[in-house]
């Protein structure tokens, strides 16, 4: 069995005579060694078991700047267009008010990539889409999005991410409109995965496609 499943399509970038890489990856979540196919970023403990990448032990937030406690981004190349999809389920306790999930687009470096925040709650740091630029995260989309985490089922989310429009768009259950969207361009070109900003979360049927141009 192979450990990593993957595509990979050459084509000629209509930007200029380079060749763009397409790369379609659905990472093994069949076998606990294939934890060596993500970057572990952060102190929460991560494990892969009976097909799904599960964050059993949250991360705490620390460090000089405000984000995410605990990543776990795939091993590709960086990304200029990407496609996020999986099953994500918060696994938080449900005293937990404001219990959340991240996807990851765009990550460059521990300090730099964007999250889509899911929660059960909408406030000013919950439910958005948020930038690390080498500094406290900060909001990017609208702030008005209808709260997606209420509950401690499976959901299907999907990301789309441009870095050269600076497109963002977050879909859920099939939604035929984004829940979340927003647009920058701070960063161009990155990695994608999944994440907790201080709560546990499981993730499966993990599908990741996108274009290095």
């Amino acid at each position: 069995m192979t450990i990593l499943a993957f595509v990979l399509l050459f084509t000629l970038s209509p930007e200029n005579t380079h060749c763009r890489q397409t790369v379609s990856v659905r990472p093994d979540l069949s076998r606990s060694q294939s934890i060596g196919q993500w970057d572990l970023d952060g102190t929460g403990s991560w494990r892969i078991d009976a097909g799904k990448l599960i964050l059993s032990k949250a991360g705490t937030p620390s460090g000089p700047i405000r984000r995410p406690a605990a990543l776990a981004i795939l091993k590709t190349k960086l990304l200029r267009r990407v496609t996020v999809e999986a099953d994500i389920r918060s696994t938080a306790s449900p005293d937990v008010a404001r219990r959340d999930l991240d996807v990851i687009v765009g990550y460059e470096s521990p300090t730099r990539f964007y999250y889509i925040h899911l929660a059960a709650i909408s406030d000013d740091v919950h439910n958005g889409i948020f930038l690390v630029n080498n500094a406290d995260r900060v909001r990017i989309d609208s702030g008005k999005g209808k709260p997606q985490l209420t509950d401690f089922s499976w959901h299907r989310v999907r990301v789309e991410r441009d870095g050269r429009s600076g497109r963002i768009a977050v879909f859920m259950d099939g939604s035929p409109a984004p829940v979340l969207q927003a647009a920058d361009i701070t960063i161009s070109r990155g990695r994608a995965g999944f994440g907790s900003f201080d709560d546990t979360a499981v993730f499966r049927n993990v599908v990741i496609t996108g274009t290095t141009r």
